[in-house]
C-alpha cells in the first residue's frame, strides 16, 4: 500500500506538471492534474503519523481543489454565463458545466460476454422502465440505484450507457469533476441540479462515473465533502420512479471508499462486480480493435483471448495498437509495407503485463483496512485465485 509520504510525493509532481500547462494555457489538462493532486494529498493526510503533517497536506489538498475550481470559473466563456440565472449566482454552473445528456448508441448486443452481469442489469435497471406494471403487481420496488464496481478499463462506463440504450432513456453522464464548487452550498445546488433535470426528462437514468470522487466517507472528509453527500442521500431518498422515471447509476474502481449509508437499501441498494472480460468478451474486444486494421491470415483471434485471461479491455486495446506500431515502425524506416501478424501481437503480450493486478492487491488491502469483507467478497476470492 502507498504510503503517506509517497502519494505527497506523486501529489507535488502532478500539482507541478499542473501549473505548467496552466501557465502554458492548457485549463482544462491543468485542472485535471489539480483536482487528482488534490485526491492525493487528501489520502495522504488520513495516513499520516505526524499531526503538522496531516494539516499541511489537507492545506494543500484544499488549496489545489480551490485552484482547479478557479480555472473552471476562468474557464466559462461569456455565453455561458450569461445562460445562468440573473441574480448574480457566480457559483451556479451550467448544465452543460454539469452533465452530458445523450442517447447513447451501444447496446448489450455490442458487448460480448459478461451474460450474468448483464442479467443483473436488465432486473435492476432495464425490466423496471420496460415492465413497469408487473414490478407494481408483485410489489417490487422499481428502480432503487446500482453501483457497478471492478478494476479500471474494464467496460463499467460502456456497460452503463448499453443499459439506457436498452431501455430507451436519456443517458445523463455527470461530470463529478464539476460537481464540487468552492461556494458554499453550490455543490448540493448542483446535484440537486442533475436530478431536476432527469426528472423533466421522459425517461433517463442518472451516471455518475468515478463516484468516489464525491461520495467519499462522512468520517474521513471535509466538511464541504459531507454536505455533497448529505444532499446526494437527500435526492436518492426522493427518487420515486413510479413517477420520476428514473434510475440512478454510478461507477467506481473503489467501493470501498463510498460512504456506508450510500450502499444500503434504498440508495445504491445493489453493488454490481464488473469484473476483466471473460473469454468471449475477449474476443469481441479483440475483433473491435481489428476491424479496421490489416491483419495477415496468421491471426489467431481466439488464441490471443486464451492468452489474456488476466487483461483488462483497456490493456487489449493497448496490445492491439502495440502490435500495429511494429509494422508501422517498419514501414516508417524504409521496410516493406505489410500486415500485423500473430508474432507481432505475442511480442506486445509479451511486453504487456496486465494492469489490473496491481489493483486487485490495492483493492484487499484497502478492504482489510474497512472492515467489509463480506460485502467484496468477490474481490477477494480473485485475488485469492
Amino acid at each position: 500500500m502507498a504510503t503517506s509520504g509517497s502519494m505527497a510525493a506523486e501529489a507535488r509532481g502532478y500539482a507541478k506538471v499542473a501549473k505548467e500547462l496552466e501557465d502554458s494555457g492548457e485549463l482544462e489538462q491543468a485542472r485535471a492534474l489539480y483536482l487528482k493532486a488534490a485526491k492525493l494529498y487528501n489520502e495522504a493526510s488520513k495516513t499520516a503519523t505526524e499531526t503538522t503533517d496531516r494539516n499541511t497536506q489537507r492545506d494543500l489538498a484544499e488549496h489545489l481543489l480551490l485552484r482547479a475550481q478557479s480555472i473552471r470559473h476562468t474557464e466559462v466563456p461569456p455565453s455561458k454565463k450569461e445562460g445562468r440565472k440573473g441574480n448574480g449566482d457566480e457559483s451556479s454552473l451550467s448544465k452543460e458545466d454539469l452533465f452530458l445528456k445523450q442517447v447513447p448508441d451501444v447496446g448489450f448486443a455490442d458487448i460480448g460476454g459478461l451474460e450474468n452481469v448483464k442479467e443483473e442489469i436488465r432486473k435492476s435497471i432495464i425490466y423496471p422502465f420496460t415492465h413497469k406494471e408487473l414490478y407494481k403487481l408483485y410489489g417490487q420496488k422499481a428502480g432503487e440505484g446500482i453501483l457497478l464496481y471492478g478494476p479500471p478499463g474494464c467496460g463499467k462506463t460502456m456497460m452503463a450507457k448499453a443499459a439506457a440504450k436498452e431501455c430507451g432513456a436519456d443517458f445523463i453522464s455527470v461530470k463529478t469533476s464539476s460537481i464540487v464548487s468552492k461556494w458554499v452550498g453550490a455543490s448540493e445546488k448542483n446535484i440537486k441540479q442533475v436530478f431536476d433535470t432527469a426528472r423533466d426528462s421522459e425517461r433517463a437514468i442518472i451516471f455518475f462515473d468515478e463516484i468516489d470522487s464525491i461520495a467519499v466517507r462522512r468520517s474521513e472528509s471535509e466538511e464541504y465533502a459531507k454536505r455533497v453527500v448529505n444532499e446526494l442521500l437527500a435526492q436518492m431518498d426522493g427518487v420515486d420512479t413510479s413517477h420520476d422515471n428514473l434510475l440512478v447509476l454510478a461507477a467506481t474502481n473503489e467501493p470501498w471508499a463510498i460512504d456506508p449509508a450510500l450502499r444500503r437499501p434504498g440508495r445504491f441498494s445493489k453493488l454490481v462486480f464488473i469484473p476483466e472480460p471473460d473469454l468471449e468478451a475477449r474476443i469481441a474486444i479483440f475483433g473491435i480493435q481489428l476491424k479496421k486494421r490489416p491483419i495477415a491470415d496468421d491471426v489467431n483471434v481466439k488464441e490471443l483471448a486464451r492468452i489474456t485471461g488476466s487483461y483488462s479491455g483497456a490493456d487489449i486495446a493497448a496490445i492491439c495498437k502495440e502490435a500495429a506500431d511494429i509494422p508501422l515502425g517498419e514501414a516508417l524506416r524504409g521496410g516493406e509495407v505489410r500486415k500485423i501478424k500473430m508474432q507481432d501481437f505475442l511480442q506486445a503480450i509479451k511486453q504487456r503485463k496486465p494492469s489490473i493486478l496491481s489493483w486487485y492487491i490495492s483493492a484487499k488491502d484497502q478492504i482489510m483496512h474497512t472492515g467489509e469483507t463480506a460485502a467484496f467478497e468477490d474481490i477477494l476470492d480473485k485475488v485469492e485465485d
